[in-house]
């Protein structure tokens, strides 16, 4: 007869799939990822403020 796993014994063997050094290199992915965020927002927001004011809107009196 088989037994049935439960579901603890499933997870603490789905645990031991990722070893450490892929650990490792998924958390070097992950922190490169936000610093290349943060050079994006860097850069977007340098061109943004860099853009001339819109025209005004109020008519020009005399």
């Amino acid at each position: 007869m088989t037994e049935r796993r439960g579901r603890r014994e499933f997870l603490a063997d789905t645990a031991g799939v990722v070893r450490s050094d892929e650990r490792l290199v998924l958390l070097f992915l992950l922190l490169l990822s936000v610093a290349g965020l943060a050079v994006f927002l860097h850069y977007t927001t340098l061109i943004l403020e860099g853009l001339p004011d819109p025209l005004p809107t109020e008519p020009i009196g005399p």
